[in-house]
């Protein structure tokens, strides 16, 4: 069973293509586009960590005399870091990488803003075939969203040449 991918734009549903391991895009549909945004962000049980280290140390440097404070300062704090060395030492600083992704489809509708997008981002448009490059001569204009799978040359196939042609040289 094929997982159904829905647009993100449009909300077009689609069932999945064929899998294909080599390029880590699973069963995703020939044209169809993944948008993966990867954030990293500070565990907020770190941050809430160092303020209540932080506290401890402010509270018992109160209790030392204004004169000793900043040469107590830094034993205090060795002594608050030892205590919370375990904690810390099991708190990730950063959350997991946790991975944003949506799905568009390959609609004409949708193809002009996944351009300007990559334009944003300094990438390269994508052509009507679905390959990078941007080829703005493309005569690809009426895509229904339909892709046929892309001609197999074989050896010795020559695409230009034409058997009427060369009888016509003779």
């Amino acid at each position: 069973m094929n997982y159904e991918y829905e647009c993100a734009m449009t909300g077009l549903t689609q069932e999945g293509g064929v899998a294909d391991d080599s390029d880590n895009l699973g069963d995703l549909p020939v044209g169809w586009t993944r948008v993966q945004m990867t954030r990293r962000a500070y565990n907020p049980r770190w941050i809430m960590i160092q303020q209540v280290k932080e506290a401890m140390v402010n509270d018992m440097l109160r209790q030392v005399s204004a004169e000793m404070q900043e040469v107590q300062r830094l034993v205090i704090a060795i002594q608050v870091d030892a205590q919370f060395y375990p904690l810390e030492n099991d708190t990730p600083v950063f959350l997991p990488d946790v991975d944003d992704v949506v799905y568009l489809s390959d609609s004409g509708e949708i193809q002009g803003s996944i351009d300007e997008l990559r334009d944003l981002l300094g990438l390269d448009p994508i052509s009507g075939d679905g390959s990078e490059g941007g080829d703005e001569d493309s005569d690809d204009d009426d895509d229904d969203g339909d892709d046929e799978a892309p001609r197999i040359t074989q050896v010795g196939d020559d695409e230009d040449f034409d058997e009427d042609e060369e009888e016509d040289e003779d």
